[in-house]
């Protein structure tokens, strides 16, 4: 792809997420001042049970199959790429609606009303199985978009006109799951034409689902606080905690989202240079990639701390003035997760460092449940959000060790001038080939 046919495309699929906040900006507004605080926890933690449960149904199949997807030659191999990750999707999704149920039980705040953990359960496995990486990898860029706006406008339309008061807050993730299956029904019909009917069959999906154990461990470790602290709050705290921190929560991950529709192009991209071999256009791809994440990073950062005191209590309401400190905490967290985003989808997953990835992401992992559930139960909302920006700022200290035993750390913008300095300071010809003693 050429630099401006590339910067065509980012432009494009930068303009569906600005069509998909646009949404937000109604719909959040509408969601905190219709159903109040106890309906709109209990949609918060729904929505936060439903990104657990595409987790799960997802595995890491997508950066997998996006990878094969780039590259393959043929019809014939996408159709098989396809074929095996539906078969091992449909695995998936049957642990996933087991374990939806279960959570939903489990959760004060859901049981009071299993509907919704039901439709939740359901919206998760749905969204779980979208073909977007499919489209990714052909580097039909545009399609998953167009798709994800027509879900948009549909959802819309079926929350203003069903949802009237506090007690419809079912009906939220109804519409939402009713927009969902209708967009899969596009996608699926899409993938069909193109590349004829999938064939659901068992041989190799065991390697499939070894193939993406690494990547779904990664994913899972580093998101799953991301994905699953709204309902972890629900177990340790109060309903107005789990409000105030679900409203900053979800502004924060709007925030991190828009680093989404880049990995889109790029990822691929990278993927494909270095398939084909042209490992100097995969670096300066690379560059780029970073330049924008790092900068966006540094830049919400600024725009969360100054902000939020004013833009929360006007959208959301006097009621959730408190949510405006929460999302100034997640502001420190901002240009660490930039950087972390920008070290695991721009150089590791093209490069296949699969279990480096799962290495940090335990590690991480690990350092956010028990900072979790230390501070969550004695500062609330608070105290969790504390937990997430320790934890995000540890991955990255752990990826930047790694990248520089790796002698990948040039790949990072200002490094290179970094390691001259050092080389004419110390007196070292290469700092990154020199021997350990020196």
């Amino acid at each position: 792809m050429d630099r401006r046919k590339s910067i065509r495309t980012v432009g494009f699929v930068y303009g569906g997420y600005v069509l998909r906040y646009l949404y937000l900006i109604i719909v959040v507004p509408f969601y905190s001042r219709t159903l109040g605080v106890d309906g709109y926890s209990r949609v918060l933690a729904s929505m936060s049970l439903m990104s657990v449960i595409w987790m799960l149904v997802a595995y890491g199949f997508e950066p997998v199959g996006m990878r094969d997807i780039s590259k393959a030659q043929t019809t014939e191999e996408c159709n098989e790429i396809l074929s095996l990750h539906l078969s091992a999707r449909l695995v998936h999704a049957i642990v996933g609606g087991c374990a939806g149920l279960i959570a939903t039980m489990c959760s004060p705040v859901l049981s009071q009303t299993p509907l919704i953990g039901v439709m939740a359960t359901l919206l998760g496995i749905v969204s779980g199985a979208n073909l977007g990486w499919l489209f990714q990898g052909r580097h039909q860029f545009r399609t998953p978009i167009i798709i994800e706006v027509f879900g948009f406008a549909l959802s819309l339309v079926l929350v203003l006109t069903i949802v009237r008061g506090p007690r419809d807050a079912v009906w939220v993730v109804a519409s939402l799951l009713i927009s969902g299956v209708a967009s899969s029904v596009i996608s699926y019909g899409l993938a069909i034409s193109q590349l004829g009917w999938p064939r659901l069959r068992w041989t190799g999906t065991i390697s499939l689902i070894r193939k993406s154990t690494m990547l779904f461990i990664y994913s899972s470790a580093s998101r799953v606080l991301t994905a699953s602290s709204t309902y972890l709050l629900t177990l340790l705290s109060t309903p107005a905690q789990v409000g105030y921190f679900g409203a900053a929560e979800r502004f924060a991950a709007l925030s991190l989202g828009l680093m989404g529709p880049a990995a889109q192009v790029f990822i691929p991209t990278i993927t494909r240079q270095l398939a084909h071999g042209d490992k100097d256009g995969a670096n300066q791809t690379t560059r780029r990639g970073a330049m924008l994440l790092i900068g966006y990073g540094l830049l919400v950062c600024c725009a969360a701390l100054t902000l939020s005191p004013l833009v929360l209590p006007l959208i959301l309401g006097d009621s959730f003035a408190h949510s405006a400190h929460i999302l100034q905490i997640f502001a420190l967290m901002f240009p660490f997760a930039a950087f972390n985003e920008f070290i695991a989808g721009y150089v590791f997953l093209p490069r296949k460092k699969d279990r480096l990835l799962a290495t940090v992401g335990i590690a991480s992992a690990f350092v956010n449940i028990i900072l979790a559930l230390v501070l969550a139960p004695h500062y609330g909302a608070v105290g969790l959000a504390f937990a997430r920006v320790i934890g995000e700022t540890t991955l990255s200290a752990m990826l930047m060790v790694i990248m520089i035993r790796l002698r990948l750390v040039l790949l990072i913008p200002g490094c290179e001038r970094a390691l001259m300095f050092i080389r004419n300071a110390c007196g070292i010809r290469d700092p990154l080939t020199a021997p350990k003693d020196k």
